[in-house]
Order: structure tokens, then C-alpha cells, then sequence
């Protein structure tokens, strides 16, 4: 809880810097909260506020690893918005202000221990991410972004509150131990099944997983780059957080029911995902259908929830985030500089821009689980996990559809060194390059020592 009140103190302190003319403190403060949470976090500084939230919150294990992974990309995120965000921009502070929140309530929905803990921390997250979606006023793009952002999370938020409303008639209660208690005291009612039904309903929503996955592409192209590395990123950690803690609660009440409504989803996802993405021209776009193919490859964990399934979930999540931030990042860089947002455009980009090449081809090496990058342990983790389980013809899918993937990836590496044409040099700082090189050895640590991350993020 210590980490929620640092963070959200944090996110005051930036808007009112806006106001007082302070705009150069906002950004190293809330590096330096990000590193303080961290810290907090890591030696269990989390404080005892559990009689003041009246067991709404449990900042357990599990939502201490996945706080720390959204912590920690949230660090690259704020550093790629420094070179995305100009200095003398309208309400900087208050973007970031946004950002911040919306991570406060990523962490409330990981550590949720009662459904309208649930509810909130959904809300907080997902209502700032409206709000950025729409932030650059003079693109029509970004205001059709906001716009359906809004409505369809709306509607995803309808089917949240409704099924929580059914549990409730159910049982009487929000709370997950007393829910459970119930459910072992009186028998599982009808009303549970359709109100687990509608709440996983909303979370492969905010996933963007088949077949509530429409948004995705529209709002990954029109808003901010900055936001959509974002919404792949730090807001998918948040959402299978709290999944994979919901799917805890459910598992044990007619867990076979779930687990035919996820493989439908997990299948459908693979392979929709990586066909249309096949087709897609824009940089972004792919992007996005490349996130919501990996969300399908995800969720294969989920089918077997054993000691280790966090694990391999945070693993392919930190290494598939750190990946999309440094790609979406140089995206941003070419498309300041020239105006390009097409894959074919961006050939002949090794010509004069090596840093940028060389990051940007490790980023989709990495996406094709290409060894021994992380993305390759990513996928290898959540494979062996669901053969082990007996899902092997669900694996053999997944890798094929992991093939298809790779190509779209590798069809982007091989442009970035083509010779058809050439890109001029790009300017960009020192710090810059300190960043785009941190992102590499991430990836390589990763992928080299992917025990000994296990071993941390278990």
C-alpha cells in the first residue's frame, strides 16, 4: 500500500508542477518514485493497511512480482516519452499525471481481493488511457482513437460491473474468501457461472484477445506512440495479473467450463493474430496484431495454473514488453525525422542509422523467439508448460502460428537492411543511444539467464 500512496503523491506533485512553471522536476520525481517503489517493493516496505481497506487489498507475492514488472517497464516507458514528448508541449505534467495514475490503478488490480477492488482498479487504470488516447488534439486519428477507446472500454466495463453484480446476488458478498466459503456452504449457483462468464468477458477485452479485439489496431494507430507502448506493455501486466488471480478463485468451481471458454479464445486469438498481421503495411498496426497474438500465446499458461505459471507469464510479458517499448520507441524516432510509418519505408534504414537498425532488428529477433533472446524463452516456458499439462496439440498450434509470426518479423529485419533504398541520418542524444543499448542488454540478460529471472519474478 506504501507504494500506492508514493505513487499517487507522485502523480499530484507532477500536475502541480505544471501549475507552478516547474516542468523539468516532473520527470526525474517520478523516476525517482518508480525507483523508491521498487525499492519498497523488493524488501516488502508495503506497510500493514489491511484493516484500513477492510481486506479490499492483498498485497501478497503475486502482486508484488507483477507490481514490480509494471513498475519497471513503466521506468523505460517514461524515458522513451522524454524524445517522444517535446519540453514546451500543453500539459506535459499532466500527461505524465495521467500516466502515473493509471499505473496506481494497474497495481490496485493486481493486488484486488474483492470484486469492487476490482472494479476500481479496472476504472483507474482504463480511465487515463481514455483520456491519452485522445491527448494530441490536432490529429483526427488520435480523437478517433479516444473515441472508440472510450466506448468500446465502456462497453467492456458494462459486462464487469453486470457479472460482478450477479456474484453478488449469488452469494451476498464481494470478497473472494467469503465468496468461496459460500460457494463451499450452499453449492455453485447459476448466477456465478454467468457472472464469471461476463467478467472474463471484460478482461479479454482490455487484452484485446478475440473476439473482443476490434479496438486494438484503431487505437495502437491513432493514439500517441507513447500510449500505445503503453497499452501492450505495463496495461496487459496489470490485466493478467488480475486474471490469472481471478482464474485462481474460479479454478476450483467447474474449472473444465473455464477452460473450453479459454482455449476457444486462445485458439482463435493465435491465429487471427498472426494471419492478419501478414497482410499489414503499417508499422504500428503490425504491432498491434502482433500484441494480440501474443496475448492468445499467453493465456495457454493459463490452462494449467501451477507454482510456476506467474512466472512464465511475467516472463513472457517482461520480455515482449521491453522489446515493444524500444521498437515502438524507434518508430517514433523515424516518423519525427521522416514522416515515415510504413514497413517498406523504413529500407535502407542500416545505411546511416546502425543504433537504430541494429536495436530495431533485435526487437523483432526478439518477437520471432529467435534463441537466445528472450523472446524465444517467452514462448519455450509457456510450450513445455502446456505439453506437461497434456495440451500438446494446442502446443503444436501455437508454434505454428509462432512461424507465421516469426515471418512477419523477419520481413521487417530484412527491410531495415535492404539496399533498395536509403534513409538520411537520424539525429539522436547520447542519452538516447544509453537508452536504445539498455534495451538490448535487457533482452540479452534475459535471454542468457532466463533461470535465474524465473527464479526472481517466482
Amino acid at each position: 500500500m506504501n507504494v500506492i500512496i508514493l505513487l499517487a503523491i507522485t502523480g499530484v506533485f507532477s500536475m502541480f508542477s505544471g501549475i507552478f512553471k516547474q516542468k523539468m522536476l516532473a520527470l526525474p520525481v517520478i523516476l525517482l518514485a518508480f525507483i523508491s517503489a521498487l525499492v519498497l517493493l523488493s524488501f516488502g516496505y508495503l506497510g500493514d493497511f489491511t484493516a484500513l481497506t477492510n481486506n479490499m487489498v492483498l498485497f501478497d507475492d503475486h502482486a508484488i512480482k507483477f507490481s514490480m514488472v509494471i513498475v519497471f517497464l513503466s521506468i523505460f516507458i517514461f524515458i522513451m516519452g522524454q524524445y517522444y514528448y517535446s519540453e514546451d508541449i500543453e500539459h506535459l505534467t499532466d500527461i505524465f499525471a495521467l500516466f502515473v495514475f493509471s499505473i496506481v490503478g494497474g497495481i490496485l488490480l493486481v493486488s484486488f481481493q474483492n470484486l469492487t477492488m476490482l472494479f476500481l482498479g479496472t476504472e483507474i487504470l482504463s480511465i487515463p488511457l481514455y483520456i491519452l488516447a485522445a491527448s494530441n488534439r490536432r490529429s483526427l486519428a488520435s480523437n478517433e482513437a479516444g473515441l472508440k477507446y472510450y466506448l468500446m472500454g465502456s462497453f467492456a466495463t458494462c459486462f464487469l460491473l453486470l457479472g460482478i453484480t450477479l456474484i453478488y446476488g449469488a452469494y451476498g458478498s464481494f470478497d473472494l474468501d467469503i465468496i468461496t466459503a459460500a460457494i463451499t456452504a450452499k453449492g455453485l449457483s447459476s448466477l456465478f457461472i454467468t457472472g464469471v462468464i461476463l467478467i472474463l468477458c471484460a478482461f479479454i477485452f482490455k487484452l484485446s484477445a478475440v473476439p473482443f479485439h476490434f479496438w486494438a489496431p484503431d487505437v495502437y494507430h491513432g493514439a500517441p506512440t507513447v500510449l500505445t507502448a503503453f497499452v501492450s506493455t505495463v496495461v496487459k501486466v496489470a490485466v493478467f495479473g488480475a486474471l490469472l488471480k481471478f482464474v485462481l478463485f474460479i479454478g476450483g468451481h467447474q474449472g473444465d467450463k473455464w477452460t473450453l471458454l479459454f482455449m476457444l479464445v486462445i485458439i482463435a486469438t493465435m491465429i487471427f493474430g498472426n494471419i492478419v498481421s501478414v497482410r499489414q503495411t503499417n508499422f504500428k498496426r503490425l504491432l498491434a496484431y502482433s500484441g494480440i497474438a501474443n496475448v492468445g500465446f499467453v493465456l495457454i499458461a493459463l490452462l494449467d495454473v501451477n507454482d510456476l505459471t506467474a512466472s512464465y507469464i511475467l516472463y513472457n510479458l517482461l520480455a515482449y514488453g521491453i522489446a515493444s517499448i524500444m521498437a515502438f520507441s524507434i518508430y517514433s524516432t523515424i516518423k519525427t525525422h521522416t514522416e515515415i510509418d510504413t514497413i517498406e519505408g523504413i529500407a535502407g534504414l542500416m545505411a546511416n542509422n546502425k543504433l537504430l537498425s541494429i536495436s530495431l532488428i533485435f526487437a523483432m529477433l526478439s518477437f520471432a523467439g529467435i534463441p537466445p533472446l528472450a523472446g524465444f524463452f517467452g514462448k519455450y516456458f509457456i510450450i513445455v508448460n502446456a505439453v506437461n499439462a497434456g495440451y500438446v496439440w494446442l502446443a503444436v498450434i501455437a508454434v505454428v502460428s509462432s512461424v507465421i509470426a516469426a515471418y512477419n518479423y523477419l520481413r521487417v529485419s530484412a527491410t531495415v537492411v535492404s539496399h533498395s533504398s536509403e534513409i538520411a541520418t537520424i539525429p539522436i542524444s547520447t542519452l538516447y543511444r544509453i537508452f536504445l543499448v539498455a534495451c538490448i542488454i535487457c533482452i540479452v540478460l534475459l535471454g542468457i539467464l532466463p533461470d535465474q529471472v524465473l527464479v526472481i519474478l517466482g
